[in-house]
């Protein structure tokens, strides 16, 4: 462990210090009366909006994960990786550019390109991986929808949907500040408060927090730490009622990353010694992110309306050693950008949670259209030293390519739930989805200044998708619910800004994915158990692949299959003690597919699906509630054995245990905690840099074990 950094932030020590001094203390956990025998209480009741209502989660008839804001700090989960491992059958894939972070469920994923399972945040869609990766910071709650989603929520759900929902302003002052110090100098400041500003019904939010840490990896070339990060993030917004019938409120988010490069390395190398590459040239990886929104709400007593209307703005650049070794002899630099705006609106029948089958079928209407403009810039410089070694010798210059994309798209859905008999609710959705894309790529090729080559080319294709679903559920019991759901899915194709043999236009991917299971409640309501069966059936797959001149590009492979299970338990077995624990199995095969070395992989298992995932989990607690509570938390979860690529070649496998633990005495907080405490060494991600060799893999190693403290004060 490295000593923490006795760089201390002034700012955030004296808010510290001004909180505790605040009048009234922050409420502690009812203690039991003394000699009473304390009962372990119900779970907490999960709400969720996974069909855009609000409803209770044991009460959709599709399986899903939700993770609270209590669960997430007290397992210290700092991003959707981190919380991907208390998910059953979802697998993310991360590089040291955190705008690389590749979502896959239950074997449906996608790297370059548009992803195969979206992330929604505050409501608004992700159009593209790059703006997804953001810290879990003042965030409400988590929502993990396995299976298609793509009649509600349209493109890139096909796999599945990850929703962040923020936290929203209260009507009572809360405030908190934390400093946080750990291994690797790692240093993060975080401030958070929400409450009313005015008597008038104006409450507001503000949450930031700045965080940075030295590298994971050393650069044997150089011997220094490669891939540090440096970032800053915030978050702010107003709400408003004018009248008890209107709710409005606008937030912004924004980022500003600064992080070393890639840590690539030969695979053999990694696992000889993990977090060591050699490297000439050290690259780096940027990200800006702003992204203001408003939404508008009106309750009626017949209808309910809402409107979305978002903008984001992002820029990523990123330079890297592109032939991965102490030869001086690709570099590449890539630079993307995009501007989109985003509205939806939707009109529902009235009701929350509470709604029942009494108040009538429930439904939901709506439009959404977006707009965006997007950039993209990949140039790889190759240099003399590569000559006659990585390449010929006339192919010394500059390889760039530059490309305009205009993409839009219109959607209309709706979705009932009616009950057609006791006990029964009949599920049905329609989505009717349009998308135009067009697309001005240049390729140019240049030596000592003289342009050698210079190609343009004009591309568009629109796709036009009818999107359904069913499901039918019946309540068995009060306590146990059964359903079926069947589903479509779809991704629209596009254009790569650099692929091989001309293969820049690469098709749709559509999925049909039929589901079968259970959610249940047990010794009044301290035990719950989700358990979900499923079949996956999918055509023209998109999938990422990489070429040594082109670099990553995204082409079409056939049909797949995925089956299995998904099983959930969280329980309560006596106070102090709660358990969680999941399991998701995942049974893949490409039934058709040719891969880019030429080998009919029909019969394989897909890359990055891992063939189980699983985690457990225990949160221990006591003490007097008035005084001082203590807890100790720890989750462990793993991957079964999966692969890096469709020809099944390398495969990798792995365990990791997070541990944290605490005292709590009224506004304050002190934590210790280990992540990766067993000093696991693998490699979550790799691929093939070399079309010629199929057996040659360059990857990144997963994150050490690192330990820390922190400090946290409460209004």
């Amino acid at each position: 462990m490295v000593p923490p950094s006795a760089d201390r932030s002034p700012t955030f020590a004296g808010l510290l210090l001004l909180l505790a001094a605040s009048e009234g203390p922050h409420p502690p956990p009812a203690a039991p009366a003394e000699g009473a025998e304390e009962e372990a209480p119900a779970l907490p009741e999960l709400l969720v909006t996974a069909r855009k209502w609000e409803e209770a989660a044991p009460e959709v008839p599709q399986s899903l994960t939700v993770l609270s804001a209590q669960t997430l700090r007290d397992a210290g989960i700092d991003s959707v990786g981190e919380a991907a491992r208390l998910v059953p059958n979802l697998f993310v894939t991360e590089f040291s550019s955190r705008r690389l972070s590749f979502p896959a469920m239950r074997g449906i994923g996608s790297g370059q390109g548009d992803p195969a399972v979206t992330t929604y945040i505050g409501g608004v869609p992700q159009l593209t991986t790059s703006s997804t990766n953001l810290p879990l910071f003042a965030v409400e709650r988590i929502e993990f929808l396995r299976g298609p989603q793509s009649t509600l929520y349209g493109r890139n759900a096909l796999g599945g949907l990850i929703h962040i929902v923020p936290r929203p302003p209260t009507a009572a002052l809360e405030a908190e500040a934390a400093v946080l110090l750990g291994s690797y100098d790692w240093r993060e400041e975080r401030i958070a408060a929400r409450g009313p500003l005015t008597g008038g019904g104006l409450r507001f939010e503000l949450a930031g927090l700045r965080s940075r840490r030295d590298g994971f990896t050393t650069n044997d070339f150089t011997g220094h730490d490669v891939d540090d990060r440096d970032s800053v993030f915030g978050r702010a917004g107003l709400a408003w009622g004018p009248a008890d019938e209107w709710e409005m409120r606008f937030t912004v988010y924004g980022e500003r990353a600064r992080d070393g490069g890639f840590v690539l390395g030969e695979l053999e190398s990694l696992r000889d010694r993990p977090h060591h590459i050699d490297q000439d040239f050290e690259g780096q990886a940027d990200r800006d992110i702003l992204a203001p929104a408003l939404h508008c709400t009106y309750y009626g007593d017949d209808v309910e309306v809402v409107s979305i209307s978002a903008f984001q703005d992002w820029e990523v650049l990123e330079t890297s050693d592109f032939d991965f070794s102490a030869l001086d002899g690709v570099r590449r630099i890539s630079a993307e950008s995009q501007a989109y705006f985003h509205q939806e609106v939707r009109v529902a029948s009235p009701g929350g949670a509470e709604r029942s089958a009494a108040d009538g079928p429930r439904w939901l209407a709506g439009a959404a259209v977006f707009v965006a403009d997007s950039t993209r810039y990949a140039a790889n410089e190759y240099r003399p030293a590569g000559a006659g070694i990585l390449f010929p010798p006339e192919q010394v210059g500059h390889d760039t390519s530059r490309g305009g994309f205009d993409d839009w798209g219109a959607a209309v859905f709706g979705q009932a739930t009616i009950t057609p008999a006791d006990d029964w609710d009949l599920g049905l959705g329609l989505r009717l989805d349009h998308e135009d894309k067009e697309a001005d790529l240049r390729r140019t090729f240049q030596r000592d200044g003289v342009i050698l080559s210079d190609v343009r080319t004009h591309l568009e294709a629109d796709y036009d998708e009818v999107v359904p679903h069913v499901s039918l559920a019946r309540r068995m019991t009060e306590d146990v619910l059964a359903y079926a759901r069947a589903a479509r899915g779809f991704k629209a194709g596009g254009f790569n800004l650099t692929a091989p043999e001309d293969r820049f236009v690469f098709g749709p991917e559509t999925s049909w994915t039929y589901e079968l299971g259970a959610k249940s409640a047990w010794l009044e309501e301290r035990l719950r158990l989700d358990l979900a069966l499923y079949h996956v059936d999918w055509d023209d797959m998109q999938l990422s692949l990489f070429d040594a001149t082109a670099g990553g590009f995204v082409d079409n492979a056939g049909a797949a299959t995925s089956q299995g299970v998904e099983v959930e338990l969280a329980g309560q077995p006596c106070a102090g003690l709660e358990l969680r624990a999941g399991l998701g199995t995942a049974d893949t095969e490409f039934d058709s597919y040719v891969d880019p070395y030429g080998e009919d992989v029909s019969g394989n298992t897909l890359a990055f699906a891992p063939q189980a995932t699983w985690n457990l989990g225990a949160l221990l607690s006591g003490g007097e509630a008035e005084e001082r509570r203590w807890f100790a938390h720890g989750v462990l979860s793993g991957a079964s054995t999966f692969y890096y690529d469709a020809g099944n070649r390398e495969e990798e496998s792995f365990t990791l245990l997070d541990l944290r633990a605490g005292v709590e005495r009224g506004r304050w907080r002190l934590e210790v905690w280990a992540k990766n405490a067993l000093a696991e060494d693998y490699v979550p991600v790799a691929f093939q840099p070399n079309p010629a060799d199929p057996t040659l893999f360059v990857g990144e190693s997963g994150a050490p074990r690192t330990v820390g403290i922190s400090l946290t004060a409460r209004l």
